[in-house]
């Protein structure tokens, strides 16, 4: 008879643990003492000692697996070859094609009859080639299109990497091994695809955060609900103390007793860097789109003016703010098609 928490038990519901012959438990069928036992044992299987191993410990099967080895060694080699001999060659080539493009697009934009010479190339390209391009078309996009014609894709990708070289400001002879330092056409791509979509979205989020900042301060300027508080202000980030750290607020810990009663543990300013990863985890259920988030701002601005409690400079300041344009335009509805700026569907009426 066994007591457990008061209940008076008959029998036991454990199963019966297996003892070695020292008397400690068996665990895959090892006999191992609690106290001492390393976990490792079971994970990492330990090697031969150097004084077990024998001429014949090489046995056939390892014989097999070192001649699959061998022939993989060798295809290794061959494929070193085919990279150096072939590929290199290859990419060297179409480098050097690209440079070309590259250097005529040059020669065309700066021409008089620029705009004459990229309306005859998209012409000829419908005509005898069936291949259609906007008329917005840079005369770099044309003509990369007008050499790469089998291949939309790749027209696409190779007069990226060239806008990104006229970006640049690079002459056609420093093309290739510019794209060659940079690892090649799809390296280029990549990189650049990757720093757009990082500066836009670090600019997106700053924004982002402004607004949800400005969202609180308008919050804890109306606020009916309001303390006086005559303890310290723990200052977290003194040491950076400048205008740019200044916080908009102070954070209060307080210990929750239950019902309605808290008792203050501190009042903290976090200074603006910590303040603002606050804000963030605080405002992440707020839309992410600027124009949403700005509009829902305004509407708050709007029910701010009819409040009388509040201060007469605080409404003339609201209604001199929502006298001023939107700052951010509501997005558009894109549907992102790779070579979408080069060519047009059979009815798009700028062919």
């Amino acid at each position: 008879m066994q007591l457990t928490n008061g209940a008076i038990k008959t029998g036991s519901t454990n199963p019966s643990i297996p003892l070695g012959p020292n008397g400690h438990i068996m665990v895959k069928d090892r006999e191992v003492d609690l106290e001492t036992f390393d976990l490792s044992d079971f994970v990492f299987a330990k090697g031969k000692k150097d004084g077990d191993i024998r001429p014949s410990t090489k046995n056939t099967k390892q014989l097999e697996i070192d001649k699959f080895l061998a022939e993989g060694a060798d295809l290794f080699k061959l494929g070193e070859k085919y990279e150096t001999e072939i590929v290199a060659r290859g990419h060297q080539a179409l480098y050097e094609l690209l440079a070309s493009i590259y250097n005529l697009a040059l020669r065309i934009e700066n021409s008089d009859q620029a705009d004459k010479i990229t309306e005859a190339i998209r012409k000829n390209l419908k005509d005898s080639h069936s291949i259609k391009v906007q008329k917005n078309s840079s005369p770099m996009a044309t003509l990369v299109r007008y050499v790469i014609r089998a291949d939309k894709l790749a027209a696409s990708r190779y007069g990226k990497v060239l806008q990104v070289a006229r970006d640049e400001n690079l002459s056609a002879e420093e093309l290739p091994a510019y794209i060659t330092r940079r690892g090649g056409i799809a390296q280029i791509q990549d990189t650049e695809a990757k720093q757009l979509a990082k500066t836009t979205g670090e600019g997106v989020s700053k924004e982002r955060l402004a607004l949800i900042r400005e969202y609180f301060e308008l919050v804890g300027i109306a606020s009916k609900e309001e303390f006086t508080y005559g303890g310290d202000v723990i200052v977290h980030n003194e040491e950076k103390d400048t205008k740019a750290e200044t916080a908009s607020f102070c954070v209060f810990i307080a210990h929750y007793e239950g019902g309605e009663k808290y008792r203050m543990v501190s009042a903290n300013d976090l200074g603006k860097s910590f303040e603002n990863t606050l804000i963030k985890f605080i405002g992440k259920s707020m839309p992410s789109d600027l124009h949403v988030l700005e509009r829902g701002i305004r509407n708050f601005k709007k029910q701010l003016l009819s409040d009388a409690s509040l201060h007469k400079g605080f409404h003339e300041a609201l209604t001199k703010q929502l006298a001023l344009p939107m700052k951010h335009e509501q997005a558009d509805v894109v549907i992102d098609v790779d070579a979408s700026t080069l060519e047009s569907t059979d009815d798009d009426p700028k062919a």
